[in-house]
């Protein structure tokens, strides 16, 4: 403990954490096991083997549970591939990675121009090594998504990440157990090639989202959005699945900072059981979620909202 406490004080201020912790996320090459555990709903926990080479490379190995385990994303930074085993596919997108620069360099912007409170709160130990802890909220109130992060002190890599709902409540979470710092990667590390009988689907829009107007001429009824959503976040995509016999299109919003989804699919395609309670009123099945129906059509929120934030969403459906 006199150690970490230690290491507080001779730490940098919080703002110069946080830059060299972006500035790091276009640099640095390593490979480490990674947990990551969605709390939104039903818990759900993965394990991965990571490689990453700044923006021009990632590899993510899935490892666990059962259902996951064999898939493989990798991204050169041009392209991102998503192999599927059960599926006998391979998915392509645009890099993720080129996503995940301009994302960083929003991030920059938004600390530059104070929209972005950042807070060291602690030192600890992530995957062997000593790390600053930092709160990162938005400066427009107390109703703002918090990001909560662990920052390798000598590389400034960050280790561990949670998501942290109004409520107070972890959304999400994702570290590494074990990591070691590369000098490089193999570029072949970040390519995959078809196993023989697979086939590739090539998909030009966003990974996993298309524009909305695409998503309206895929489904056979209205989409419905919302005419009030938080302060600083925007719609950047939707996403439509097949779902009994219909389809379940989920639409996409971020600030940078955080992000939620609105799913939103036809009143005969749910569960009866479920039915029956959405019926009786809203209902919240897990934390950060809520479902409701309106009319036709049946939705649910993911993600950490507030109370009041959800209410104003729901308000303003049309």
């Amino acid at each position: 403990m006199l150690m970490l406490a230690g290491n507080l004080c001779a730490a940098p201020d919080a703002t110069t954490i946080i830059r060299n912790m972006l500035d790091s996320e276009g640099k640095a090459s390593f490979t480490a096991y990674q947990v990551t555990t969605i709390s939104r709903g039903p818990s759900v926990t993965s394990e991965q083997i990571v490689y990453r080479r700044g923006y021009s490379g990632m590899r993510i190995e899935y490892i666990a549970p059962a259902v996951l385990k064999g898939e493989i994303m990798a991204d050169d930074g041009r392209v991102s591939m998503h192999l599927i085993p059960r599926q006998k596919v391979i998915r392509t997108h645009p890099s993720r990675l080129a996503v995940l620069r301009q994302r960083t360099d929003q991030a920059i912007q938004a600390l530059s121009k104070g929209q972005l409170s950042v807070e060291l709160v602690g030192a600890d130990k992530i995957a062997g090594e000593s790390v600053y802890v930092l709160v990162v909220r938005p400066r427009r109130g107390d109703q703002g998504p918090v990001r909560k992060f662990w920052v390798d002190t000598e590389k400034w890599v960050k280790l561990k990440t949670e998501d942290i709902g109004p409520n107070g409540t972890v959304a999400s979470t994702s570290y590494y157990t074990r990591i070691q710092y590369l000098n490089d990667i193999p570029d072949a590390k970040f390519r995959i090639d078809p196993p023989e009988g697979y086939r590739v689907e090539r998909n030009d829009g966003p990974p996993g989202l298309m524009p909305l107007d695409k998503a309206r001429k895929m489904v056979r009824f209205r989409l419905a959005q919302p005419g009030d959503v938080p302060p600083g976040f925007r719609l950047v995509g939707a996403a439509v699945e097949p779902f009994r016999g219909s389809h379940i299109v989920g639409l996409r919003y971020t600030n940078n900072v955080s992000s939620f989804s609105l799913f939103e699919t036809p009143e005969r395609t749910l569960n009866p059981r479920f039915m029956e309670r959405l019926h009786e009123g809203p209902v919240r099945p897990g934390r950060g979620v809520y479902s409701w129906r309106k009319g036709p059509l049946n939705f649910t929120l993911v993600g950490p909202l507030s109370s009041d934030q959800i209410k104003r969403i729901v308000n303003s459906m049309k």
